[in-house]
């Protein structure tokens, strides 16, 4: 992946040559089909390898005696996990924007976690004042991929929180040019040496984990022309979002 410094020259000369940029695009657009390609296949056969693991342990349910059969389905699921991700990822700078209710969709998406939170004792919230609601009322974006990009942040905390933590969505307006949303919890602190990159394909500090899922949020942001840091201190950690008001 490029640097910003890189990305910057990137776009330099993108803009000053027109031959380079349309090669580059267009390499970077059979990449992302071939990979595309590559991950349907591998697909296929994985899907096959699933079923009959299914079908083994209906004939032979005794096969879950068997000590490493727990961690063949485990490793099944995490290659599928793993495929459907990257094809995410393949994908998440391609949006469709619609101008709706950012506000509504972000209350929906808290409202999926709400049985979690109640199970878990997490002070679950949104918060935002009375006179920025005009700005996320009607906004225009992508609602499929803003969806996303949230339930993985929620979810996140949710990894990080313990009984009796909150997670709150703070929503506000950095007036007249930016809309500001901030994921924010009181659980694990995220160590200072992780975060340069967290946002990173490939690079995760979770088991089990793809390093995909911030980076696929992360695209997703940009391709809204936004950005989005995070910042973790034994106070809070807060995953900070900008959006632009303006095209």
């Amino acid at each position: 992946m490029f640097t910003k410094e890189e990305q910057q020259k990137l776009t330099e000369l993108m803009s000053s040559n027109e031959d380079f940029a349309y090669f580059f695009t267009k390499s970077m657009k059979e990449c992302k089909l071939l990979t595309s390609q590559i991950s349907h296949e591998i697909r296929n056969p994985l899907t096959l390898i699933k079923s009959t693991d299914q079908l083994i342990e209906t004939v032979h349910p005794e096969v879950r005696e068997f000590k490493y059969w727990d961690q063949l389905k485990e490793d099944i699921n995490e290659l599928e996990t793993l495929l459907i991700e990257f094809s995410m990822f393949n994908h998440s700078e391609v949006i469709s924007k619609q101008k709706q209710n950012l506000l509504l969709l972000l209350k929906s998406v808290l409202n999926t976690f709400r049985p979690l939170a109640e199970q878990n004792s997490i002070d679950l919230s949104l918060t935002i004042e009375e006179d920025d609601l005009p700005y996320y009322t009607s906004y225009s974006f992508d609602p499929i991929k803003i969806k996303q990009v949230f339930t993985n942040l929620i979810r996140n905390a949710f990894e990080a929180t313990d009984k009796g933590n909150y997670i709150n969505i703070v929503c506000k307006v950095s007036a007249p040019s930016h809309l500001i949303i901030e994921v924010q919890n009181n659980g694990k602190i995220i160590p200072a040496d992780e975060l340069p990159a967290i946002f990173t394909p490939f690079v995760t500090y979770k088991s089990g984990g793809s390093g995909l899922v911030l980076a696929i949020s992360s695209n997703i942001i940009a391709a809204h022309n936004g950005t989005i840091k995070v910042t973790s201190s034994e106070e809070k950690t807060s995953f900070i979002i900008q959006l632009p008001l303006f095209e």
